[in-house]
């Protein structure tokens, strides 16, 4: 990875990569937290064309330098989605997009910025100020294969 990347609004074009990053993200950075039958759950029925609505309301940023290096997806008051390609983790990816929508959601005037994080994920929010306020569980579909999630939540 470069050290000039960017960081800007995904496009409809954008779909595909967006995508990839996603499975890549889950299946590189998570294994070593869940079960591979959690993993599949996490990634059944995603295609690229799941990202469209968040690229159609601005919602969705991507950083990129040759490629995508990760995304992050705002909906309301809640950073939805933030993945990292397994080979920029802990390379600065995570930490800027994650800015961006902070940023983004503050200028909305939210007053209280919400995550559902993965347990692995816990640590990176705590050191933006999110904090812990619950827990429960993330699930695909009907199916019965859960992964544990906190919520956690991040005063403007």
């Amino acid at each position: 990875m470069s050290n000039e990347y960017c960081i800007r609004l995904a496009t409809p074009a954008d779909t595909v990569a967006l995508y990839q990053i996603h499975r890549n993200s889950v299946e590189r950075l998570c294994r070593a937290h869940y079960a591979p039958e959690q993993i599949a759950m996490w990634l059944d029925g995603r295609a690229p064309e799941g990202y469209l609505e968040a690229i159609i309301r601005g919602d969705l940023w991507l950083a990129e330098d040759t490629g995508v290096l990760g995304f992050v997806e705002i909906e309301g008051a809640e950073v939805s989605k933030l993945f990292v390609a397994g080979d920029h983790a802990a390379r600065g990816v995570g930490t800027r997009l994650l800015q961006t929508a902070i940023a983004a959601l503050e200028a909305r005037e939210v007053a209280t910025i919400h995550i559902e994080a993965t347990r692995n994920a816990v640590p990176f929010y705590e050191k933006f100020q999110f904090r812990v306020t619950g827990s429960g569980y993330f699930s695909r579909g009907n199916s019965p294969v859960r992964i544990e999630i906190a919520t956690m939540e991040r005063r403007s």
